[in-house]
Formats: C-alpha cells, sequence, structure tokens
C-alpha cells in the first residue's frame, strides 16, 4: 500500500487589511470548536495557572458557538475573572481582525490530521503557540512555539514565551509569514494531480 501525503492550505489573506481590533485590550485567540480533543479546557487551566497570564490577557475563542454551561462552571471553578473569557463569531473580516491583533494563536489540540488554523494565523502575522504533536510539528516548522497539550504549566510557559516577550514574537511573526506562504492551494491541487496521475498510469501498466 503506497501513501502519498498532500498538504493543504489556508484561506487567503484578504487584499484589505484590518485596521480596527475587535476585542479591546490584551488577548490570545482560539478558533473552532472547542469541545473533547480540541482542548479549549487546557487553555483556559492555563491561563487560570498563571498569574501573568491572568492579569495581562483575556482569552477570546471566535466561533464554536456560545460557552455552555460547563463552560462557564469552569471559569467559575478556576477563579477566572468575569470577562477573562469570551467567546465571539462573525464573518471573514472578523476573523481576519481577531487572527491580526491577537498576542498569539494558541492550539492545544490533542490530535490533528493537518490543522489549518495555525497557518491561517501565521499568514496574518499573528503568533503562534501549538501542541507538540501529530501533524502539528510538521505544519508549523520552527514558526511556533510548542507545548504539550496534556500540560496546562506547559501550555501556559509557551503563551508566556510569546506574549511577555515582543522581540520573540515579532520573530514569530516573520517566521511565520514565511512558513504559511509555503502552503498554497494551487501547489495542493498540482501534488493532487500528480498523485492521480501516478496512481491512473500506475494503473495501466
Amino acid at each position: 500500500e503506497v501513501v502519498s501525503v498532500v498538504h493543504l492550505a489556508g484561506a487567503p489573506v484578504p487584499a484589505v487589511r484590518p485596521t480596527r481590533p475587535v476585542v479591546d485590550g490584551s488577548y490570545v485567540l482560539y478558533v473552532g470548536p472547542r469541545g473533547g480533543y480540541k482542548n479549549f479546557e487546557g487553555l483556559l487551566r492555563a491561563v487560570a495557572g498563571s498569574r501573568a497570564l491572568r492579569a495581562g490577557v483575556r482569552v477570546v475563542a471566535f466561533g464554536g458557538g456560545p460557552l455552555g454551561a460547563a463552560e462557564h462552571a469552569l471559569v467559575r471553578e478556576l477563579g477566572l475573572d468575569e470577562g477573562a473569557v469570551m467567546q465571539m463569531s462573525g464573518d471573514d473580516a472578523a476573523l481576519d481582525a481577531a487572527y491580526t491583533f491577537a498576542a498569539a494563536f494558541v492550539y492545544p489540540s490533542r490530535y490533528e490530521g493537518f490543522g489549518i488554523p495555525p497557518l491561517e494565523a501565521m499568514a496574518r502575522g499573528c503568533p503562534v503557540v501549538c501542541a507538540a504533536n501529530s501533524s502539528l510539528p510538521e505544519v508549523v516548522g520552527d514558526a511556533a512555539e510548542l507545548c504539550d497539550a496534556d500540560d496546562p504549566e506547559s501550555i501556559a510557559a509557551a503563551i508566556e514565551r510569546v506574549v511577555g516577550s515582543p522581540a520573540h514574537a515579532d520573530e514569530l511573526r516573520a517566521r511565520g509569514r514565511v512558513r504559511s506562504a509555503q502552503f498554497t492551494w494551487d501547489r495542493c491541487a498540482r501534488a493532487s494531480y500528480e498523485v492521480y496521475r501516478a496512481a491512473t498510469e500506475g494503473g495501466r501498466q
């Protein structure tokens, strides 16, 4: 059995970039569904366990629907201040602005087959913190701060290294733009075509 790997890509960066943030103050951004292996709970525990993060940033969850009763209960259990965690939804322009002005994009997922949101964040100049598991290290390369998804202290330390050091955050922004440019839908289409072509020609022999 032969397995071929074809990399995906993120949504293209709009020609007109956002000039105004959609959230006041400093925040770390989480995008997408929050249940199960996506490990939003791990992010909340990381922030709650870090004095620096509790005092310095809020958590903004974009998409995924409103916070549920269990999530509100967890926020209270962790002793996070009211307003420290917020959920928002919106169109592509709002998401673009959320990426652009975030202190960091955090992706603590325990498993991903690929992981498009980190690429989208990097393309928009947002420093990325993500889990060092499954496909994610292959996707982000040296352009992200990696952490252990099962260890809130590791997640917190990775976020602190980014939001606590403007120089390091700027370095990740620069690396991220370079890294994300290597993943395009044109390249994905060409690679997919070559896989199908090779399989078809192999079947004719």
